[in-house]
């Protein structure tokens, strides 16, 4: 069969491809990463987000031979740095760190401007415990405080840093498991505001980080009922988790993932896993994060892929129940 200008071209672009694709595990591999890779952060600078992500691309850097410099872009309750990252070229040079809010958005919203499909899983980087509190002096544990809000006329009121906040929905989520007939939230612009209402008795439990409550905890004045991870806590191991107060449906950890945008070469992907995961592994960084009970985890990116999911699934019946919107 002759060969045509048109078939000619047809093999010269089959052969154009098949090279690019031989090529891509090389360079994904040997020549990735040669510049500068962005990682942003959609949150304030200072938060336990910002630690952690600062504390791993630190030791990323060291890893990779190039500078790993974190970006906070925070707004829109996270959407904005996520919007970036949905948008930036596939290439491995930006990356993202989500938590909690990542997972509530795609209920909590109608609409954003990007969808999970838009980004990619890396790596699962922690895992972190937070800690049912109260003021009240006659609550001492989880029962009590479950008592409590069952008395004839009584209406608990508990607070968190904002509405479909991960505080929010946990709390909801204990309310319904607890079978509590009658609470209040009450959402606030941030924790802090919270905090001291809770010290001041006018709200009757919240959940928060460990590390956050810790200071209140050990003066006195607030009282750790249970923690919401599968075990103890480190920093408080005298509190009983969730799961041996009665409720192992509501352990929980807030958590860091790491993500890129969709299409990123899986070898880039990979490699970056793999990376973060030995990152993990090292002794400092566990201490460091043990500090602010929180535990270095370090996934696959399938294993992180069904992690959202779950969150989305469990968290987003709870949205729905309460008819929570952002839009």
């Amino acid at each position: 069969m002759p060969c045509t200008s048109a078939s000619r071209r047809r093999l010269l672009q089959a052969g154009a491809a098949l090279a690019a694709g031989l090529a891509l595990p090389a360079f994904a591999q040997g020549g990735y990463p040669d510049r500068a890779i962005r990682v942003l952060v959609p949150y304030p600078p200072g938060g336990n987000t910002d630690v952690i992500a600062r504390d791993v691309m630190r030791r990323l850097s060291a890893r990779l031979g190039q500078p790993v410099v974190v970006d906070n872009k925070p707004g829109a309750n996270s959407i904005l740095g996520t919007d970036l990252v949905a948008k930036a070229a596939p290439d491995g040079y930006t990356l993202l760190v989500v938590i909690g809010a990542y997972a509530n958005n795609q209920s909590l919203y109608k609409k954003l401007p990007y969808t999970s499909k838009d980004l990619a899983p890396v790596s699962l980087l922690t895992r972190t415990s937070l800690v049912l509190i109260t003021s009240r002096p006659d609550i001492k544990t989880v029962e009590d405080l479950v008592r409590e809000g069952n008395k004839p006329g009584a209406q608990l009121q508990f607070a968190s840093s904002g509405i479909g906040s991960a505080a929010h929905i946990l709390g909801e989520r204990f309310v319904r498991a607890a079978g509590i007939k009658s609470s209040l939230h009450v959402p606030y612009k941030g924790s802090t505001d919270a905090i001291n209402d809770l010290v001041s008795g006018r709200i009757a439990f919240m959940f928060d980080a460990v590390s956050a409550m810790g200071p209140n905890i050990r003066a006195g004045k607030l009282t750790a009922l249970a923690v919401t991870g599968k075990d103890r806590s480190p920093l408080l191991p005298e509190v009983p988790s969730l799961r041996e107060a009665g409720y192992p449906a509501l352990v929980s950890h807030a958590f860091a993932a790491l993500l890129a945008p969709a299409q990123t070469p899986a070898p880039i992907v990979e490699r970056l896993s793999r990376e973060v995961a030995a990152v993990l592994a090292d002794p400092e960084l566990k201490t460091r994060l043990a500090a602010i009970s929180t535990d270095p985890v370090g996934s696959t990116p399938a294993e992180l892929a069904s992690f959202p999911a779950d969150e989305v699934k469990v968290n987003g019946e709870v949205i729905r129940q309460l008819g929570v919107t952002l839009d």
